[in-house]
């Protein structure tokens, strides 16, 4: 990843991040409108809890017994535990008249929940089992959250109160709410509003980065698109929304997906945050610590298959925790060092952090419960999805200028270079000229024999086959191949093989030179092969031209270092007019078949194809 320092963008950033900040602080501390509160906020009842360490208490005997402890006032979150807990809810009617409509359990992820209402006489009003294990359709209100409706009744037989059992493998905690139904359906208005932009938010930035992603093809981009696909999913599964509306009879999966969600989350924010600070190149323990909260969060996610969930979810949760605290400590100290973007970056993961603190302080009372405060922890998110996408498209832009830069230094080199050697451009042009004549001569030019190489006669092949088919006449085609010739390196060795495959290079050229008006190529096609193309040239002409080569190559033996050696050669001929490019390679192959053919008959002879003995050869 290349060097993300744009300082000019940092400084820039920091006046506009310092009024965001201000801003989110005010509607922090500015509680809602004392007029609002009745119509949009709903009301906690007051609370007592047991706990039932064998489960196999029922309502009845929960009533009588002994035990119950009052709770303070929030939302009472008693931890892991494998005992049934049962809440005793109560609460009086709605201040300046009216009723309650609905009571709220705003905790989506627990197990089993089983409630039962109550008017003033202990009269038994409602019963409903609910629970993320059981399905979706069953809920009385088709929420995210467990609601059930309080019944209407005459003056006196109201519903004041509700007993709550909840077993869950989760973190027992019961918010509960009571609402009228004005309130109800504002705070549902309100709760959609909020949900809408924030998973708005979360899909504009992952599908922008990752048009990003598929344009630059760089690996943060990547990293930062499977980050935030990966947080919105876990917030949709912890608050319910999955499994309202993507899985909502999946109840076994509802729970591994929040595990392997949050895992999935710090493992991708782990590797973002190595590309992101350039830990590669700073390497130690900055770059270890990542990488090992990363791989942890692996085996977590696999966890959620095997282990129960209290165990994979403390195991998620744990590196969630060091991802954090690590992401803080890593890039402050990158900032440190004078890495510009690093600011960015613990700006980012501080939002996060203090949208679960502001959470945490409203649930306590240190904070007035509103819309923002309810919703801090995708607050948080939200902004530190935006703000590290703009850190990213800063980084475009960074390197844009520096290309840009680049690019104008480039030139001016180049000028300045163009100004100093303009006296020599003409005697370096003819240099370079006579130089590419000689390299290109030497790439057509088999090193040993001097004639064509291989890939030259490819290139002409082609342009004769075209010029035959628009001319229709006829081009041929002579494959040379020299009679056991390894024999002769065998016995007389490597050198005097190479002195007989120059000298017969050098006959038949001489004879082709020798043809007027046939403007022939000789090429060597391959270890003791040659290869002829003979344009223009009838079959019967090509045949005696191939007969007159296979003798003067026969004719006398070759002078080599090793002394006379007696060589000849066996021919296969193919001519005729080709049908199209196709075609003119199929001429090859029959070449090819004819100089078999002329092998197979004993050697020393020529060969013709079966179409160029039809097209008249004898």
């Amino acid at each position: 990843m290349a060097s993300v320092g744009p300082r000019g963008l940092a400084a820039l950033s920091w006046p506009a991040l310092r009024l965001l900040i201000a801003l989110l602080l005010a509607l922090l501390l500015w509680p809602l409108p004392a007029r609002a509160v009745p119509a949009a906020s709903p009301t906690e009842p007051q609370m007592r809890v047991l706990e039932d360490v064998s489960g196999a208490l029922d309502a009845a005997q929960v009533l009588a017994a002994p035990g119950w402890r009052a709770l303070p006032a929030g939302a009472p979150n008693l931890g892991y535990s494998d005992s049934a807990w049962w809440f005793d809810l109560r609460w009086t009617p709605p201040p300046g008249g009216g009723r309650w409509s609905h009571l709220a359990l705003a905790y989506p992820v627990l197990d089993r929940v089983e409630i039962r209402l109550f008017d003033r006489d202990g009269i038994e009003r409602g019963h409903w089992r609910l629970g993320d294990k059981q399905p979706f359709h069953q809920r009385p209100v088709p929420h995210r959250h467990f609601i059930v409706p309080l019944p209407r009744a005459a003056p006196g037989q109201e519903v004041v109160r509700a007993l709550v059992r909840v077993h869950t493998s989760s973190a027992v905690q019961l918010p509960a709410q009571l609402w009228t139904e004005q309130a109800f359906l504002a705070g549902e208005q309100l709760d959609q509003l909020v949900q809408g932009l924030y998973l708005g938010v979360m899909l504009g930035m992952l599908a922008y980065n990752f048009f990003l992603w598929r344009v630059m093809r760089e690996r943060v981009y990547l990293w930062y698109v499977l980050w935030v696909a990966a947080i919105a999913s876990f917030q949709a599964s912890i608050g319910g929304l999955a499994f309202q509306h993507l899985w909502p009879e999946a109840t076994q999966w509802n729970d591994r997906a929040i595990v392997v969600f949050l895992a999935l989350a710090v493992t991708s924010a782990s590797f973002f945050m190595i590309d992101f600070l350039a830990l590669a190149q700073r390497g130690g323990w900055m770059l270890r610590l990542p990488q090992a909260t990363a791989w942890l969060c692996l085996l977590a996610l696999l966890s959620a298959f095997v282990l129960p969930y209290p165990m994979a979810i403390r195991l998620a949760i744990g590196c969630a925790v060091v991802a954090m605290f690590g992401a803080l400590g890593v890039s402050a100290l990158r900032g440190r060092e004078g890495f510009a973007p690093a600011r960015i970056f613990l700006l980012a993961w501080f939002l996060v952090l203090a949208g679960g603190l502001v959470l945490a302080a409203s649930k306590f009372g240190l904070l007035p419960r509103n819309g923002l405060t309810e919703h801090a922890t995708q607050v948080g998110t939200a902004l530190e999805v935006i703000l590290l996408s703009l850190s990213l498209a800063g980084r475009l832009q960074h390197e844009r200028r520096l290309r840009e830069q680049a690019q104008a230094e480039a030139m001016a080199t180049q000028r300045r270079a163009n100004e100093r050697l303009e006296q020599r451009v003409t005697e370096r042009t003819r240099d370079l000229e006579q130089l590419n004549r000689r390299l290109e001569q030497a790439s057509r030019t088999d090193a040993l024999t001097g004639v064509a190489n291989r890939g030259h006669f490819d290139e002409r092949h082609a342009g004769a086959v075209q010029r035959a088919i628009a001319s229709a006449g006829p081009l041929g085609v002579l494959l040379l191949d020299l009679d056991h010739f390894k024999r002769i390196n065998d016995t007389l060795g490597h050198p005097a093989g190479d002195d007989c495959l120059r000298e017969v290079a050098r006959r038949v050229a001489m004879l082709l030179a020798g043809q007027d008006g046939v403007q022939a190529l000789l090429a060597r096609y391959g270890g003791e092969e040659f290869i002829a193309l003979l344009p223009g040239l009838p079959p019967q002409q090509a045949l005696a031209l191939a007969e007159r080569i296979r003798l003067v190559i026969a004719e006398r033996p070759v002078d080599s270092v090793a002394g006379p050696v007696a060589v000849t050669a066996s021919l296969g001929l193919c001519c005729r007019v080709p049908r199209d490019a196709a075609d003119g390679i199929a001429m090859l192959r029959e070449a090819d078949e004819a100089l078999y053919q002329a092998k197979r008959s004993g050697r020393n002879r020529v060969a013709i194809d079966l179409r160029t003995a039809a097209a008249g050869a004898p």
